[in-house]
């Protein structure tokens, strides 16, 4: 156990963001020896100042969580002094640790900044400088703490770097994810229904599969269908004439039906003029508007605003523009793992069980208000069953939703 006692009387000083960088300037300019281990790296004045310095003799940067930037690891790359955590080691490596020594003085910095422009000029940061001789205990320990935690690390080669560079595009779009924060509404005491956020995957598909209003088998086969065309078409627009009213819900009440199956499930389409126009005559702007979804994969909030944009646009000119009934009609046919038809015989029951007002619902606020709960619910989060019927239920289990707070009297439209 070390004994600080020796210490007490050295000088320390809190430091924030931007007096960090300050101090982390002034030091890099009077030390001759620097040395540092932190979790996350990224471009910046300060971190330009200290691989331009030339005085890194020991560098440790971690790579959890992708933060670290590509561009600089590449310029850590060029100093043989320093080395990378990778992203699969068990211990997260989250330490912000900088020693600066001249002589024989040094300093450290230790506390939250890490190697990041935000850490020393936007974020709320804290940390300590604490200065002093190269053979205080304390300082003594920190020079420790960085050898040890180098030794283990590895270099950083071109092998490391291609698989980083790779990984780290691929999970990028993640990032801005974890920032966002949606105030999802608590659900409502002595509530009529179960809000979908209560809701667990056995309890999910007790209830679908016994509702007595709707058809579950039929339900599923229509979903599994309308995905198949999709896959076998590609788009919209390539699709069959009688295909596109099957996915639009615009059949007639005495036309034949597409393989028989009534699809008018999730909400029929058929008095919609303005809509039926298009889907039978004019389907391409439909139809670029659904490219914005992905078949298979995650879908984003940006590729769900870029399907509103085109959906809107399709409608300009139109005496009945598209509404949220048939634009979320379209999108459960495509991903009804992902998305519920939302319409007048289940928007009110819904609305309530999630807390928010059915009167002011649109494409605006649909994906907050509808999309992101259901995506944090115990039942739709839950991991997909090997086979069988729970299954094929899984992978429409957004679509399927709506019959749990279906208010008409039951059926198809």
């Amino acid at each position: 156990m070390p004994n600080y006692g020796e210490d007490v009387n050295l000088p320390t000083r809190m430091l924030t963001e931007r007096q960090a960088a300050k101090e982390v300037l002034r030091l890099v300019e009077t030390s001759n020896d620097i040395n540092l281990a932190v979790a996350w790296a990224t471009e910046g004045d300060v971190t330009e100042a200290l691989l331009q310095s030339g005085k890194v003799s020991q560098a440790v940067v971690g790579t959890h969580m992708y933060v670290t930037a590509p561009p600089t690891l590449r310029k850590l790359a060029d100093l043989p002094s320093a080395r990378v955590v990778a992203p699969d080691k068990p211990r997260l490596f989250h330490p912000k640790v900088y020693l600066f020594k001249s002589g024989a003085s040094a300093a450290a910095i230790v506390g939250s900044h890490n190697l990041t422009s935000s850490a020393f000029s936007s974020n709320v940061e804290a940390s300590v400088l604490i200065e002093g001789d190269s053979s205080d205990s304390v300082l003594r320990e920190v020079q420790q703490f960085i050898e040890k935690n180098w030794q283990g690390a590895e270099p950083i080669d071109d092998d490391f770097l291609f698989a980083y560079e790779r990984q780290y595009e691929a999970k990028r779009q993640h990032h801005a994810e974890l920032r966002t924060f949606r105030r999802v509404k608590r659900p409502a005491q002595g509530a009529k229904v179960a809000s979908p956020l209560d809701i667990s995957w056995r309890e999910f598909v007790r209830r679908v599969k016994t509702d007595d209003r709707h058809d579950f088998e039929k339900r599923l086969v229509l979903l599994e269908r309308a995905r198949t065309l999709f896959a076998k078409r590609l788009t919209f627009a390539a699709m069959k004439p009688d295909e596109r009213k099957a996915i639009a819900g615009t059949y007639g009440k005495v036309e034949p039906r597409l393989d028989d199956i009534e699809w008018a499930w999730f909400g029929t389409m058929f008095p919609q003029g303005d809509f039926k126009s298009l889907v039978n005559n004019d389907p391409a702007g439909l139809s670029v508007a659904l490219d914005h979804i992905p078949l298979v994969g995650d879908i984003t909030q940006a590729q769900y605003e870029a399907f509103v944009v085109e959906f809107r646009t399709t409608f300009k000119g139109k005496a009945h523009q598209g509404g949220y009934a048939v634009a979320s009609r379209l999108l459960a046919l495509k991903r009804p793992d992902v998305f519920v038809a939302v319409n007048s015989q289940n928007r009110r029951g819904l609305c309530e069980a999630l807390v928010v007002a059915h009167s002011t619902l649109n494409l605006d606020n649909f994906w907050e208000r509808i999309v992101e709960p259901i995506r944090m619910s115990p039942w739709w989060l839950a991991p997909r069953a090997k086979g069988g019927l729970e299954a094929r239920l899984w992978d429409c289990r957004a679509a399927m939703l709506d019959s749990l707070y279906y208010e008409g009297k039951g059926g198809p439209g």
